[in-house]
């Protein structure tokens, strides 16, 4: 496997929202919180900040490479998933989400471009303040139980002085210390290289921030919009068990 070239992995520094709050996506309930951290915000927290955002240096407009994670259908039922949200970090154009069933392949599904509105703000390690949004990304999306999504966050516009432009930067904390549900945490993300505006599946792999780039694990901030649709199995089953009580009165 293809690896990453981790000299080039951007940061910015530790994170300190303001008390914005955005709508919920769309009307569809939550069928995974991974949601941003309320514990450990800022620059004060020292040693036990929660908060990061990641991307990779930029090298050319046909050869980069992308931050990304996955999220798991842990339930019995089927999601239909219509929205992810994630959070981006810095001056961004647009915003792109790729992705694709774990072990499949990773194309774009959606596409965000931004206005000038905002969700917060995120404070660097150096103390300066940067704009960060909120990005619900329209998707139509079948995972089946049991299977896991691969996720990356793809597009324009992120530039930090002396490290050059990059894609934007994904939000992400440290489960532990994050004080809020981080559902399918598993102090692990994911990178992917895209050559000439398709993503290289032979580059797909697995890092962690602990000791690359940062002092600890992280995982991306998403939350995942839909509803949940039993098995196909499950309606064999009630549509059986509705014939038996069917019978059961006829006899009687």
């Amino acid at each position: 496997m293809t690896m990453f070239p981790r000299s080039c992995l951007l940061k910015f520094g530790a994170a300190a929202f303001c008390a914005v709050t955005a709508s919920a996506a769309w009307a569809s309930p939550i069928l995974l919180d991974r949601g941003l951290p309320t514990s450990n915000l800022n620059n004060a927290a020292g040693a036990s900040r929660s908060n990061v955002a990641w991307a990779f240096a930029n090298f050319t407009s046909a050869n980069y490479w992308m931050v990304g994670d996955t999220f798991t259908n842990s339930s019995m039922q089927t999601w239909a998933i219509d929205t992810i949200r994630m959070w981006t970090v810095g001056n961004t154009d647009s915003a792109i989400l790729r992705g694709g069933v774990s072990g499949q392949s990773v194309g774009v599904i959606s596409t965000t471009t931004y206005g000038d509105a905002f969700t917060s703000v995120y404070q660097g390690s150096s103390g300066s303040m940067s704009n960060m949004f909120q990005v619900d990304f329209a998707v139509n999306i079948v995972l089946a139980a049991g299977d896991s999504y691969d996720f990356f966050l793809d597009g324009s516009g992120s530039a930090v002085a002396g490290q050059g432009t990059s894609v934007p930067f994904a939000h992400a904390s440290n489960a532990a210390l994050s004080g809020s549900p981080q559902e399918g945490a598993d102090n692990q993300m994911l990178y992917a290289n895209v050559l000439g505006g398709v993503v290289d599946t032979a580059s797909i792999g697995t890092w962690t921030s602990l000791g690359f780039g940062w002092d600890k694990a992280s995982d991306i901030n998403v939350q995942v919009f839909g509803n949940a649709v039993p098995e196909p199995a499950t309606f064999a089953l009630a549509g059986l068990a509705l014939l038996g009580l069917a019978a059961t009165r006829r006899r009687s």
